[in-house]
Order: C-alpha cells, then structure tokens, then sequence
C-alpha cells in the first residue's frame, strides 16, 4: 500500500500502522500464552500426584503418575515447538527483553526436570523438594503470562489479560493446596508450618478470583461461581474444615490423601475448562482488534489517497491548522478538495488523539492492578530477607497490620518498600526489627512479635 507524498499524511498512517504491528504482538503473545496454560496445568497434576507417591515411598499413585509425566512431556514438547518458530530477532516480540529473558528462564528449569523425575522415580528426593521445584517452575511461566499482560496497550485485551492472569495465579494457588493437601494426608499428620502454608494459600486464592471477577466479563463470571456451586468443591469445602481444626501432628488416615487429592483435582480441571474459555476468547479479541485497525488504516489511506489526487494543496494542511488557537477546524476559501483534505486530516489527528487520550485512561486501573501484585510481592520478599520469615509469615505479617492500621494491603506494601528505600539493608542484623508500618500501625501485633522472635541472624 502506497501512502500519498505527504509528511502530515505519512505520518498519520504511520501511527496506525504502529499500533497495528502492537497488536500482532499480542496476537503471539495470546498465542504464547495459551501454550503456557496447557504446560502449567499438566505440572500441576504431576506436583500433586508426585507429592503423594514420594511420600508413601511409592505405594500411591505409581502408575498414575508415570502417565501425568507422559502428558506433561507432550505439553512440554509442544510449547518448545512453538517457541521454536518465533523469529526472535525481528519478529512481533523481538522487542520485549523481559518477555525473552523470561522464556529463556523456563527453558533452562525445563531443562532440569529431567533429573528431578529420576530422581523422584528412585525415591531419591524429598515430596518437599519436588513441590518446591514444580512450583518454581510454574512460577517462572505464570511470569510468561503476567509480561504479556504488562505489555499490552489495548485496553480491553488488557482487561481480560489481567482477568486471564489473575485466574491462572489463583488455579496455581489451588494447586499448591492440593500438593501440599495431599503430602500431610499422605504423611498422616500435617506439620504447623503445613498448616499455616493452607491458610495461606486459600487467603491467596480469595484474593486472585477477586480480582479475576473484577476485570472478567459477566458470562466468565457467572461460569466461576458455577464452578464454585459444584458438588465437589461442597465437599472439598468440608474436608478443608476438618484440616483447619486438626492439631498440629495429629494422626490422619492416610487413604485421605487420595480422597483429598480427587476432590481438589475435580475443581482444578474445571478451572482448567474455564481457563480454556478464558484464553480462547482472549485469542479471538486479539484477532479482531487487528482485522479492526487494519480495516481502519485501509480506510483512512483510501480516504486521503482520494481527496490528494483531486489537488495537491498549495499550503502545508497541519500549519492551516495549527493557525487557529482556538481548536476549531480552520476555515479555507483555497478550493474545495483544499478544504476537504485539511478538514480530513483535522478530523482524523483529532479523533486518534482523543482515542489515544481514552484509551490511556481505561489502560490505568487495569495495569494498576498488575503493578499492586508486583508492589506486594516485592514487600514480602523484603520482609522474608530481613525478618527471616516464611512467605506465609511475611504476608499474614502485612495482612494483619493491614487490618490493624485500617489500610489496604497496597498501602502497607508501599509503607514496606519506602522503609527500605530509606536505607535499611535488608540483609544487616544490625537494622532495627520494626519497620515503618509496625509503626504506622501503632504496637506491634501478636504474629509480628511472633515472627521476630522467631527471626534468625543475618550477618
């Protein structure tokens, strides 16, 4: 397609052709990320069937988990083939080094799993170990995801990104419980810190499916609190009650862990379906945004290419309009075509202005809640380096300060992060042990006290 011999012309095109080649990003992006989802899900199943056959020294769910790691292999292998035919250098995200460098850390920890495996076939690694690793690695490509919806700027593909994103942390969360569920029944008795890390995970789900419902559209919506109104998830519901008024080391049955670990499985693959739909629908908006703008590039080139050939104007068109203060459309008596080229281009820079101005307006609340998940999980992890804590410590940390101090978890996160942009070094043992939201929140509370007590040196 050739563009009329006009800088202000070229130019306006130009633009439209800049966010058309931004949306093919996303288009491979959406493409990337509905790979990722099948590859994550697969893990999932394999952490928790790994969980239960490392710790009854392989007497469950051999046989089962010998055909999950088959299944997790094939979403492996087809998620490599994929990343095997983006052109990295000039391609749609060539780009976006965050993206790439991510993808580049999934790789290598793929490239890992095969000794884990063999090492959990020979009974030679801890259920603990495995758990932790899977989950490192799904972390890594839930991160995938998360770069995806960071670099989006349409506003409703980022909508449904962030519904998208928050949708899969929140499944993951449930599949942390499920692993983790299933290696206390399996052991017979959950240990404290077991106990808290349930807690803490089903906090974690309430949070991601909160945010989910606020950017999903309303049929997404109703397709999760279906879900949740399942029988499954009912009696999921009940055995979720008896762990949480277990003691710490009481003996469990452990045939509970298979009991457990169907009941989670049933909610999971139905957030998995729901996932699908989630992602399918993200790929056909990504695609009709594309079809849209080229539509509207084709339009605006044939409109101008029109209105040029009938007579070239023998002023420039923008110094016409930049002439008049007042932001009306100028008033020309040079001819009609003249008038109706710079009418044209006015109306055209205006309207891509204001649609521009709109569309980073609406951009605002959704990335604000991807930066509010970055914020939080950088205060934690200031929180566990230099209070010594867990994860789960370091969040039900700010989350009780939170409601102690009247705040959002935001707000605490931030109050965190300035604290230590202040100087503190996280790593000194000489630093003091209250940070300024302790302060904030007036006397330190029962769990703070706890964890600080708790803290080990960190010379």
């Amino acid at each position: 397609m050739h563009a009329p011999n006009n800088a202000t012309v070229e130019f306006l095109l130009a633009a439209k052709r800049a966010e058309i080649a931004s949306l093919n990003q996303l288009v491979t992006s959406c493409d990337l990320v509905t790979r990722v989802n099948d590859l994550i899900h697969e893990l999932q199943r394999e952490r928790g069937l790994s969980n239960v056959f490392l710790q009854s020294d392989g007497q469950r769910f051999h046989d089962q988990r010998a055909q999950q790691v088959e299944q997790s292999r094939r979403a492996e292998s087809q998620l490599r083939d994929y990343l095997a035919q983006l052109d990295t250098e000039r391609g749609p995200l060539a780009g976006n080094a965050r993206l790439l460098n991510n993808i580049a850390y999934v790789l290598h920890a793929l490239d890992e799993l095969g000794a884990l495996r063999c090492a959990a076939d020979a009974q030679a690694l801890k259920a603990t170990e495995s758990t932790a690793t899977l989950s490192r690695l799904i972390a890594a490509l839930l991160a995938v995801v998360f770069e995806a919806a960071d670099i989006s700027g349409d506003p409703e593909l980022t909508r449904a990104l962030v519904a998208l994103f928050n949708f899969m942390q929140g499944k993951e969360y449930a599949g942390q419980e499920r692993a983790w569920g299933a290696l206390g029944f399996a052991a017979g008795s959950f240990e404290p810190t077991q106990l808290e890390r349930l807690v803490h995970l089903r906090d974690s789900q309430n949070r991601c499916f909160e945010l989910f419902v606020q950017f999903a559209e309303p049929e997404q919506i109703a397709g999760w609190h279906s879900l949740e109104r399942r029988g499954a998830t009912a009696e999921l519901t009940r055995l979720r009650t008896v762990v949480s008024r277990v003691e710490a080391g009481a003996g469990l049955p452990p045939d509970i862990s298979e009991v457990w670990y169907d009941l989670t499985t049933q909610r999971i693959d139905a957030m998995q379906a729901l996932e699908r739909q989630l992602s399918a629908a993200l790929s056909q908006l990504s695609q009709h945004r594309v079809r849209q703008a080229r539509q509207n590039l084709q339009q605006q080139h044939d409109r101008l290419q029109l209105l040029t050939s009938l007579r070239v104007p023998t002023t420039s068109p923008l110094t016409r309009m930049l002439g008049d203060e007042t932001g009306a459309a100028p008033s020309l008596s040079s001819g009609h075509a003249e008038h109706e080229l710079v009418r044209s281009l006015y109306d055209m820079i205006k309207t891509q202005s204001e649609r521009l101005q709109t569309v980073n307006d609406e951009l605002t609340e959704a990335r604000e809640a991807l930066r509010d998940r970055k914020r939080i999980e950088r205060a934690k992890g200031l929180l566990m380096q230099r209070n010594g804590l867990s994860e789960e410590q370091a969040y039900r940390l700010m989350q009780q300060t939170a409601m102690t101090a009247n705040k959002r978890l935001i707000d605490v996160a931030r109050l965190v992060i300035e604290d230590f942009g202040r100087g503190n070094e996280p790593l000194q043992g000489k630093n003091r042990p209250t940070c300024t939201m302790e302060a904030q929140a007036g006397k330190p509370n029962k769990s703070s006290r706890s964890a600080r007590s708790n803290r080990q040196p960190t010379d």
